[in-house]
């Protein structure tokens, strides 16, 4: 059962308020090879059960086309990450 509000959402994409003031948002994004290698990169070399917060990351600290993606080290709290099933 879903609590809270849906701020705004279609079929695809939507963020949903919960009551405790979390934001669950529910995303499809498309890469493409040469445009996006960078971001390729990224979500390939996430953890398993870890690109949530491997994308979280990203938001925070950004990523750019010099990023080292395979040396970086993804320090996860998985207890953490309000991963929803």
């Amino acid at each position: 059962m879903e609590v809270g509000n849906s701020l705004q959402g279609d079929e695809v994409n939507s963020i949903t308020e919960k009551q405790d003031g979390t934001l669950v948002v529910t995303v499809r994004i498309t890469l493409k090879p040469t445009r996006d290698d960078d971001l390729i990169a990224l979500v390939r070399a996430a953890p398993p059960r870890g690109l949530a917060g491997v994308i979280r990351e990203a938001m925070r600290n950004g990523i750019g086309q010099d990023s080292d993606v395979s040396s970086q080290e993804f320090d996860l709290d998985l207890g953490g990450l309000g991963i929803e099933l």
